[in-house]
Formats: structure tokens, sequence, C-alpha cells
């Protein structure tokens, strides 16, 4: 055990800025002022501000208003920047709490109303919104926002969209620029108010349009340890690996878990800026800042997919399934074609080949079934000019006939080991004194 704690230990101080956060055991939450280049440590009666240009640490201690009841945590509240100033939302109401002067205060003149629970909590526009929550046995599906010059939060409207998404909570969520996304999370049963379902929506919210747009259906999302946001994209931190999303692209990647995000559940706080991760990691008794690269944080890539699937996804998947069942039914069309060419008769300038076996005629016969096969029936008389010799007599003539065509029937039947005669004769229909010949066409491939 002591061995894999040094080979981790040595791990991280190889790619990571390790700052000792000292005394931590009434640790509140953390904050990044990336304006000021500072981070913040927000404990029971102080706050541990890190310079980060120099990494020098200076103390402030914190006084509450007149009139805030000592006890709760009000720094523990979700912390959101918004301009110059960090606000500490709650997360069931309406309550805002703010630092001014070194003195925690409360701004807003609104109430716990607890309809907001597992809210998405972003700044957009110089100001703090929110999207969804729960409450009253019931999930919102609008945006409220903090009216700055009422300081009370009111709700966000006209929606130009025809269609909006089902109210949700605990949802994910990305927030860059002027677009919201949204997916996963908790929905009420409507036919049973107690029962909480998982739902697989993603939609687009766009601040500049007031739109939603459906995006498709995703898999539902194993619950992370931690979730990161990262540039337009939502890190997820499980226990044996990570999870990127990026709605935008429509991917979802997984990662093996760096020496950092393997230790999940030691992560007190992890935020994200310009190109680095900013980490708590520790406990009640030691505690530390660990300030890691991107290509540092993130192990191997082990898979990439698509993150959701919509009408357009599964209408590209027929498309490639039927293509593929048309290469399917072409390939054994012509598999099957092959396959009868092959059990058919081949005709060659001297002769016919069956599957591997070849069997030599006459140029007499050759005619004589080239004839034969180039027409429904051929007249005695036609064959009879092919194989008459002018010396013989019309009986004799007669009979050399009769003789090739006896003797390319018995040829055929040997090769084709069939017994039926594979050119037949019969009487004209027009004329009965006329005899007339065929011959089994599809014996053979033509």
């Amino acid at each position: 055990m002591r061995l894999l704690f040094l080979i981790v230990f040595i791990g991280l101080n190889a790619f990571s800025q390790k700052i000792n956060l000292g005394d931590a055991s009434t640790y509140q939450n953390s904050s990044l002022d990336t304006l000021r280049q500072e981070f913040h440590v927000y404990l029971d009666d102080h706050v541990l501000t890190i310079d980060l240009n120099n990494f020098e640490k200076r103390t402030t201690p914190l006084a509450l208003e007149e009139g805030l009841p000592p006890g709760p945590k009000y720094l523990s509240q979700t912390p959101l920047w918004v301009e110059n100033n960090v606000y500490f939302v709650d997360g069931s109401g309406g309550m805002v709490y703010t630092i001014q002067n070194d003195t925690i205060k409360r701004v807003d003149n609104s109430f716990n109303h607890g309809m907001q629970y597992g809210t998405a909590l972003f700044e957009h526009d110089g100001t703090g919104y929110k999207y969804g929550g729960y409450g009253f046995w019931s999930d919102r599906d609008f945006f409220t926002y903090y009216d700055q010059k009422q300081n009370e939060w009111e709700v966000y409207h006209p929606i130009q969209s025809d269609i909006i998404p089902e109210g949700r909570s605990f949802a994910y969520f990305i927030k860059y620029q002027d677009l919201f996304h949204v997916f996963g999370g908790n929905r009420a049963n409507p036919n049973n108010r107690r029962e909480k379902l998982k739902t697989n929506e993603a939609w687009t919210f766009d601040f500049k349009t007031d739109t939603w747009q459906f995006l498709g259906k995703h898999d539902e999302i194993e619950e992370p340890s931690l979730r990161i946001p990262y540039k337009n994209k939502l890190v997820l931190v499980k226990k044996n690996h990570m999870t990127v999303i990026d709605v935008e692209n429509n991917t979802k990647t997984d990662y093996r878990n760096s020496p950092i995000s393997a230790q999940a559940n030691g992560i007190r706080y992890a935020t994200h800026a310009g190109d680095k991760f900013y980490v708590i990691l520790g406990n009640n008794t030691g505690s530390y800042l660990n300030i890691i690269e991107e290509e540092d944080f993130f192990g191997k890539v082990t898979k990439q997919t698509k993150f959701y699937k919509n009408q357009g996804y599964w209408l590209k998947q027929g498309g490639v399934y039927a293509l593929v069942l048309l290469v399917i039914i072409l390939a054994f069309w012509l598999i099957k074609k092959n396959f009868i060419k092959r059990n058919k008769i081949k005709l060659l300038d001297n002769g016919i080949r069956y599957h591997l076996k070849f069997i030599e005629f006459d140029m007499e016969s050759m005619a004589i079934l080239k004839l034969l096969l180039s027409k429904p029936h051929v007249a005695s008389s036609q064959i009879l000019k092919i194989v008459e010799k002018e010396q013989y007599s019309p009986a004799h003539n007669e009979r050399l006939k009769v003789q090739k065509i006896n003797d390319i029937n018995l040829k055929v039947a040997t090769l084709l080991r069939n017994n039926e005669p594979i050119i037949t004769n019969f009487k004209a229909e027009n004329d009965r004194r006329i005899r007339v010949y065929a011959i089994k066409k599809d014996f053979f491939n033509q």
C-alpha cells in the first residue's frame, strides 16, 4: 500500500503544481477567479486566497452580516461567478449570498420556496440563470434569472419554440456561449408523482433565438463521482474511467483514468480554465490544490461513440442496413447465378464443357448444336443439309443425320449422367408431314 501511494505521489508531482492548503477541517467550498488569476478556498470563518501568478497565499477572516443566524454554511452553496463577483446560490430556493468587505451577506429579496431542487445553475449575459428543478411533486420546464435591479428571481420569457422539453431535475448540462445543452436527469412520473423516472432526451436552447431544439435520445448515463465543465464539453469522472460528452459534435469519448482522476472519491472540488484543471484533493487532515495540464488530466482514449441518436441517425443506419442487405442479395444472386452457370453446359468452338469435363465434337455436330440453340425448333431438312453428301443416296443421308443426332444425344447423356435425350423430334404443328427437331436449351449456358 505504501509503495502504491509513493508511485501515485511521484506521478502527481511529475506533471502538476501542488499547493498545500493546510488545515481544511472546516472546508466549505472553492472557486476560481479567472479575471484576477486567484483561487479561493472558503472555510467556516475565513477565505484562503492563492495567487496563481506566484502561488503566494493570504488569509482573510470573514464575518457574518448582522441578522444572519450563525451555524448555516452559507458558502457551501453553489458558487457562481458573475462579472467580478462570486455568489453562492441556494440550490432549493432563491437565496443568494456573497462576500462584501470581508462580510458574508445575503443580497436577494427572495424566499426559500423549495421548488428547484436539482436545478441547473449557470451564468449568462451577466447574471445567474436556473433551469429545471424539482419541488411540490413536479419538475420545472422553464428558466429563471436573477434580476439584479430587484434582487429577485424572475421567469425568463418569451420562448419562441412550438415545443419545449419536459421538466427535469438533477440533469446534466453544458452552457457555452449562447447555447445551453441539457440531457439526462429525472422527471416525475405523471401517473405517480412520488416516483422519479430517468429521462434520456438531449435538447439545446439557443439564447439568441430563444428556441429549443430536440437533438435525440442517448443511452442511460452512469452516475459519476464528479462533473467538470470543460470548454464546450462535460467531463464525467467515474471510478474506473472518465467520459467526455461533446453535445455539439455528438460524441461520447471514454478515457482511462489518470493518477488524479483515479482518486475521484478524494476530489473535493474540480474546475477547468484556460488549458488547466484545478483540483482539490485530500480530506480534513490535509488537502492540496493540484494544477494539472489538460493532456496530463486525461488517460488514454479507449472508445468513442455517438452520444445521442435521432431520426436522421436511424435513417442513416437504415440506409446502411439497406445497402448491406442489397449487397448481400446481390452477392447471393451472383453466387446463385454462378452456381447455375456451373451446372450448365458451356458451348465451345470444338466441343462442350460441363463442370471440369470436356467432350470434343466434329464440325458438323457443332453446327447442328448451334443451329438448334439459335431457334425454337429446326426442320429436318435444315439438319440434313449440314450432314448430307452428294455421293450418297437420300436414304443414306437420312441415316447419317439420325446417326449424328443419336451420337450427340449419347455423348451429352454420358456427360450429364442423364438418360433423357437432349435433342428431340416431333411433327410440325402446321404441317404434320414435316418432322422438326428441338434441343433442351435449359441445359445450356447461353
